[in-house]
């Protein structure tokens, strides 16, 4: 009997233990700024900007979700809670904002714990564009 005991000790040890599935998932949006002078960027993520040949902005957000199923991320999705929008009332100057910028608030729970989220962006500006030290301001060059 106290083989058996640990025997089933042994095995139990050596199985790999099973962790809560990490979600992963990206997101593009692209937003047209032709003849805008100057972008303000408020993004409450983590970004990095990068130039390319186009015209127009792409944003690249990949989201990274623990401790939280398919269907929450999904969900979260949906409700637009990685959401950029475009602010173009100024001609000059067009502001790109976070729709969802207090996600901290708003911190979800499951019976396995709280939901993780790391939303990381990659910012694709025009090359005719710079920006300052922050990466809040990017200006087209003359």
């Amino acid at each position: 009997m106290k083989r058996l005991h640990i025997l089933t000790l042994l095995l139990s040890l050596s199985l790999p233990h099973v962790a809560p599935a990490q979600m992963v998932r990206t997101l593009y949006q692209l937003f047209e700024v032709d003849s805008a002078k100057t972008i303000q960027l408020e993004i409450s993520d983590i970004y990095e900007i990068n130039t390319w040949a186009g015209n127009s902005v792409l944003i690249e957000t990949t989201i990274n979700l623990g401790n939280g199923s398919r269907e929450i991320l999904d969900f979260l999705i949906k409700n637009g809670r990685y959401d950029v929008a475009i602010d173009t009332s100024s001609k000059e100057t067009v502001r790109l904002y976070t729709k969802m910028p207090d996600r901290d608030k708003n911190k979800l729970k499951t019976p396995a714990g709280e939901v993780t989220e790391i939303p990381e962006a990659k910012i694709f500006v025009p090359d005719t564009f710079i920006w300052t030290d922050d990466k809040k301001t990017l200006t087209r060059k003359e």
